[in-house]
This record gives C-alpha cells, sequence and structure tokens, in this order.
C-alpha cells in the first residue's frame, strides 16, 4: 500500500516542529549563556521614579493667539498709488501740485507718491511729492529729514523751474554792520544769495546790500543784522535777526544761512505754512532744503502784496 505524498510531507514537517519544541521550550535564547545580569537588565527597574500625572485640563480654557513675532511691530501697509492720484501725467505740473493730496493725506503716503512716480520715470513730479512733505504735512523732523534728502539727491539732476529771466521776482539780502563789512562777511553774503536763487530753482533773482552805521562805539565784533525785503523804497521787510559775526568764511555763510532761514520761515509762518520744528542739519542745509520752491515763490510774493495790495500773479511786479 502506498501513502500520498502529502501526508508524508506533513509528518516529516510535525515530526521536526514538535522535536524542535520539546527540546527548547525550557530555553531562554535572550541570556548569554555564562554571564549574570544585573535585575535592571531584565526590566525589573524599568518602572521606577515618581508618576508624572497629567495636569487637568479644564473644560474651556482660555487661549491667547499670538500671531507673529511679538517682539517685532507689525509694519503699516501703505496702499497703492492710483492713476487718478497720480494726476495727469501728460500735463505740466504747477508748484503746487500734489498740495490737496497732501493735505488729506500722511507723509508715508507722499513717500509712496514720490516713489511712484519716479518709477515712471516722472522726476519733476516726484521732487514736488517730496516738497509737499516739507512745506504741507505737520510731520517730525525725523520724516522732514528724509524729505529734505530726497530732495537733495533729485534737485540737483533737474532742469531750474524757470526759464525765463523776465520773471524773476526781485529782492534784496541786507546785511547791516556798524563796523564796516570784511572782504569774507561780503563774499559770504554774496554766496548766500547764490544759495537762495539755486534753492527757488531760478525764480528768485537775489540782491545782496550792505548797509553800514559806522558808529565810533561799537566794538570790533558787533552784531550784524540780517533781513529781506523788495526793491521798491519804503517796502515791508522780513524780521530782522541778529547775529555775532564770524571770521571764518564757512562759518559766515553758515551763520547767514541760518539767519536768512529764520527770517524767511518766520514770514511763511505767517502765511499759514506750517512751523518747522528743531532741526539738527547746518543753516546751509536748512536753507536750501527745507525752504521749498512753492515757499520760496509764496514768500517773495507776500512781500509784494504788503506793498502793494493790488498787486496780483506769478511773476515779478517790477
Amino acid at each position: 500500500m502506498r501513502v500520498h505524498w502529502a501526508v508524508v510531507v506533513f509528518a516529516v514537517i510535525g515530526t521536526i516542529l514538535l522535536t524542535w519544541h520539546f527540546r527548547t521550550q525550557h530555553l531562554d535564547f535572550m541570556v548569554p549563556r555564562g554571564v549574570e545580569l544585573s535585575p535592571e537588565d531584565y526590566g525589573e527597574n524599568l518602572a521606577v521614579g515618581p508618576i508624572a500625572l497629567q495636569p487637568v485640563i479644564e473644560e474651556n480654557p482660555e487661549v491667547t493667539e499670538v500671531l507673529g513675532n511679538p517682539e517685532e511691530p507689525e509694519e503699516d501697509i501703505v496702499a497703492e498709488i492710483t492713476d487718478l492720484e497720480l494726476g495727469d501725467l501728460e500735463a505740466s505740473p504747477g508748484l503746487d501740485t500734489y498740495r490737496s493730496f497732501a493735505e488729506s493725506n500722511d507723509p508715508d503716503r507722499l513717500f509712496e507718491l514720490s516713489s511712484t512716480l519716479r518709477a515712471r520715470g516722472q522726476f519733476q513730479r516726484a521732487l514736488l511729492a517730496f516738497e509737499r512733505i516739507i512745506d504741507t504735512s505737520k510731520a517730525e523732523s525725523t520724516t522732514l529729514d528724509e524729505a529734505a534728502k530726497g530732495i537733495e539727491t533729485l534737485a540737483p539732476t533737474l532742469p531750474s523751474w524757470n526759464v525765463d529771466p523776465t520773471t524773476e521776482i526781485s529782492l534784496i539780502l541786507h546785511l547791516g554792520t556798524a563796523k564796516g563789512a570784511s572782504d569774507n562777511l561780503k563774499s559770504a553774503l554774496l554766496q548766500v544769495a547764490t544759495l537762495i536763487r539755486a534753492s527757488s530753482s531760478d525764480l528768485l533773482e537775489i540782491t545782496p546790500k550792505i548797509s553800514t552805521n559806522r558808529s565810533n562805539t561799537a566794538v570790533e565784533d558787533s552784531p550784524i543784522s540780517i533781513w529781506i525785503s523788495t526793491n521798491e523804497k519804503d517796502s515791508p521787510t522780513t524780521p530782522v535777526i541778529s547775529l555775532s559775526p564770524s571770521a571764518d568764511q564757512d562759518q559766515a555763510i553758515d551763520g547767514i544761512s541760518l539767519a536768512v532761514f529764520k527770517t524767511v520761515r518766520s514770514q511763511l509762518n505767517a502765511l499759514g505754512y506750517p512751523s518747522p520744528p528743531s532741526f539738527q542739519a547746518s543753516g546751509k542745509d536748512l536753507l536750501t532744503t527745507y525752504i521749498t520752491r512753492l515757499m520760496w515763490r509764496d514768500f517773495a510774493k507776500s512781500l509784494y502784496k504788503k506793498a502793494d495790495p493790488e498787486t496780483e500773479g506769478d511773476a515779478s511786479p517790477n
């Protein structure tokens, strides 16, 4: 009688498994023979130590949501300048362009306006946007300083605003002294007059004039006086500013420039322009960048209007 091959296979496998089971059921293959192990290696002390309990969680805990880095203040997002706010870029701008925009927006918007105009190649308009920060907004000195740097960068790259010498407004820059003016003082006054003409973009024609009241009692370093008037007889003048003369020409230029800045801004305050904060800039920088072309024009016209209330127009009433 022949046995089926499947029965033979299962019998052989079963014999092997049973033999392996009975011969190895008391053996521990995880422990090496002849080596003693510490109890903790068998896991007897794995649960030692204090038991950490999970804290009780309230049903409705108060959660404070913190977005971003609390140490870094969020930056204000300035809205994009629209085409309507840019104005008609094909038309020639006026000196007072963007004044209404500046009166209804903060300085950040004006900086964005200037940046947008520069990106479009409208550098004359970009300069006007910087100037509106100086002559319209009541900004802090740091903001005005930033605008002044923009003016200082753009202005030298652009042509003069006024290209017709016959329309220049004539003014006289006076220097009064009791002991006579030195050559350095005369040169300093002439250079300040040149600075005013340049910073007004040729809107003003400034003639320096020295008045000497020789007095035997005057000391050598007697104060000098600075003021501005029209070239008409008995015309009104700006407030008189006194300062000590300097033998150094650069210091004399800076001192006269500061005096002119003060007397001009005093006149402009009466016209409704915002009072300037305290500046850290030199007198020369104040004169050339913290008085805009529009301010120079309005300042000069105001002197002529005081002399002749019926005077109108942008041109000099000479």
